[in-house]
């Protein structure tokens, strides 16, 4: 089942990847290129930022159900997750492995420990939600997501009773992390699109990448590729912009999150006693 699963993510991506050199021209690639190197790097750092914040807002979740490694394990094992959902897509998905690591050391039954990283998803979720409904009215997507303005108000409020109704053991709190994380991952692709060369329509870009970072949870892919170069694909084509570079920008957002997955292997040992 596990291999059957692989192959068909590999069979979209390429399907993906067929539709975006069927609709772009392969030359109009080839012509985007690196401005300035120091903006990755830049990007880079944001997305590793971004992870530890992550790894953090975890961390507090998991501290009101008396799961205590030191945050430093925490961190470790945050990125042996991230290789384990991106580098090995085929194998031990990164929840899975963490919540094993978890009721191991610290029996507290897998069904608390599931429902700790459930609410960090869902937090991480809404607040990408309320900085969508908060950038559209300055976009040009105004006219047709306008109802999304009401999420600045909506998505909090809706966590807020998510947290009291089916998650009361949990603290609301760690929803500012998701914010800030979502705000660093945004910096790390706006960096991105600053490497190349591009300083217009930056809120539309943040839009979709955005509204793509919400569609590449979905489990058809590896690490949300194929995802959100379509999405950056169809809604850049949306508003008659060159949709070559946002496909460019959401690979390289891709190869980012690939490196900073990696160093996950440094930590396959350091976390063995987590």
């Amino acid at each position: 089942m596990k291999k059957l699963k692989l192959i068909i993510k590999f069979l979209f991506i390429l399907c993906a990847f067929y539709i975006i050199f069927q609709k772009i021209n392969i030359n109009e690639l080839k012509n985007i290129k690196i401005q300035n190197s120091f903006f990755l790097f830049l990007a880079f750092i944001f997305y590793n930022i971004s992870q530890i914040i992550s790894a953090l807002r975890v961390h507090l979740y998991l501290k009101n159900i008396k799961i205590t490694p030191t945050f430093k394990k925490q961190l470790m094992l945050y990125y042996v997750g991230m290789f384990y959902n991106t580098l090995l897509p085929g194998g031990v998905g990164g929840d899975a492995y963490k919540a094993y690591k978890f009721e191991k050391k610290y029996k507290k039954g897998y069904k608390k420990i599931l429902k700790a990283l459930l609410i960090d998803r869902i937090s991480g979720l809404f607040a990408i939600l309320f900085l969508l409904g908060f950038l559209t009215p300055f976009s040009n997507f105004k006219n047709f997501l306008w109802f999304l303005f009401f999420l600045v108000i909506l998505a909090p409020l809706i966590l807020y009773l998510i947290h009291k109704f089916f998650f009361r053991e949990f603290n609301y709190f760690p929803f500012v992390y998701s914010l800030i994380v979502q705000l660093l991952q945004a910096l790390s692709f706006l960096s991105i699109l600053l490497a190349l060369g591009i300083n217009q329509h930056i809120i539309d870009f943040l839009i979709l990448f955005f509204i793509s970072s919400v569609i590449s949870v979905i489990p058809v892919s590896v690490g949300g590729i194929g995802l959100r170069e379509l999405t950056f694909l169809y809604g850049l084509e949306y508003l008659h912009l060159n949709p070559a570079v946002g496909v460019i920008g959401a690979f390289l957002f891709f190869i980012v999150s690939v490196i900073s997955s990696a160093i996950g292997i440094l930590f396959l040992k350091g976390v063995e006693d987590v």
